[in-house]
């Protein structure tokens, strides 16, 4: 499938990630079985990441900017798929906190 089809797919219905529930893989990927996954919130749209508030705490950090690795993988294609992001910080201030993985989760 070509770069960015899924995302103006997204775009066409209408998708916001905004206020969604999200699962978060933050050690393993999704299939894997001793991955580790939070789930949480995506509360604000910033620049191309999410803001997401975390049901659990990664270390001591709640909230976290998601931001998406890969071209044409971006936030208007998590209606479809896993998508991986870089993860940050709330406002980047500190060091990344790795590569994870993001998918929609159940309603709340």
């Amino acid at each position: 499938m070509r770069l960015g089809v899924i995302e103006r797919v997204g775009r066409a219905l209408g998708f916001s990630p905004e206020g969604r529930a999200v699962r978060i893989w933050t050690e393993g990927r999704p299939g894997e079985e001793e991955s580790r996954i939070q789930e949480g919130v995506v509360v604000d749209v910033v620049g191309e990441g999410a803001l997401v508030e975390l049901d659990e705490p990664v270390g001591d950090v709640r909230r976290v900017l998601l931001v998406p690795r890969e071209k044409g993988w971006g936030l208007r294609a998590l209606w479809f798929s896993f998508i991986a992001v870089d993860a940050f910080p709330a406002h980047r201030d500190g060091e990344p906190l790795g590569h994870w993985w993001m998918r929609l989760g159940r309603s709340r």
